[in-house]
């Protein structure tokens, strides 16, 4: 998929708070385009359908490669992929389950509604400009991987992989206090790797649904499903996701999620 620059721009500004904000032109034009999209109704057995046919076409290695690539090569819409990769490992196929008598739209396995009016012109905006994802729900998940599927994996050069390597290194060798919104503002300052606070922090949190980061007792989602909508929050004012809003230095980074995800590529070799 060769995207148009002009109709990225578009798709970048695109305010979800103020959808008018974007001009019917400039809207039909990056849908033509293949990067803005129609408001559209789902219900949640249909986003499940969807995961089951698309996680089916997924390598593991390939989307390991293109989120590697997307350290200096490529777009950060090559890293948002793993992360919904790493969640959907231990996520359970399952049919809606409604919560409770008095909470029926909502379902208790995942958290997602039973139907949903979904803005997908957001979800691409954030895999372009953030290169993760926000939004944690079968709709996201689903739309993510139709959209990775429609890209040609992409394969890191020397110096992604350095940059990760360093990135890793911050965390691996963070004094046992330090938190992530520590190393957040330390991995800023890695040479090529150009990223926004809001960017990093939506890396980190990809880092923890891989199980990269993760402690004894608030795991990732490489053994073990965590529905991210009813998980434990470490305070009410932590805008990190479960597991990296536990973590802390002592933590260290699992070694066994890297090899997992990376193996080929012996990061601390």
């Amino acid at each position: 998929m060769t995207v148009n620059n002009d109709a990225l721009s578009v798709l970048l500004s695109y305010n979800v708070l103020k959808p008018q904000a974007t001009s019917k032109e400039d809207f039909e034009f990056a849908k033509k385009e293949g990067l803005m999209f129609d408001l559209q109704y789902q219900e949640h057995d249909e986003a499940i359908a969807i995961i089951q046919r698309e996680i089916k076409k997924i390598e593991k290695k390939e989307v390991a490669d293109s989120y590697l690539a997307s350290f200096y090569s490529v777009g950060k819409e090559y890293r948002s992929t793993l992360p919904v990769v790493a969640i959907l490992h231990s996520f359970p196929i399952h049919g809606f389950v409604p919560y409770s008598p008095e909470n029926p739209k909502v379902c208790k396995i995942c958290a997602s509604s039973n139907r949903k009016k979904v803005d997908f012109s957001f979800l691409n905006m954030v895999r372009y400009k953030l290169g993760g994802i926000v939004t944690h729900d079968v709709y996201a998940y689903a739309f993510y991987l139709q959209q990775y599927n429609l890209m040609v994996a992409k394969k890191p050069f020397e110096k992604d992989l350095e940059i990760f390597k360093l990135i890793l290194k911050c965390f691996a060798d963070a004094a046992s206090d330090e938190t992530p919104s520590d190393i957040q503002k330390k991995i800023k300052s890695i040479s090529g790797f150009k990223s926004t606070e809001e960017e990093r922090k939506v890396f980190i949190d990809g880092l923890g649904f891989c199980s990269i980061l993760e402690n004894d007792d608030k795991k990732g989602f490489l053994k073990k499903y965590t529905c991210l909508g009813f998980a434990p929050r470490k305070s009410r004012s932590s805008d990190w996701s479960f597991p990296v809003d536990w973590w802390m230095g002592k933590d260290g980074i699992n070694m066994d999620a890297i090899d997992y995800w990376f193996r080929k590529y012996q990061l601390f070799k």
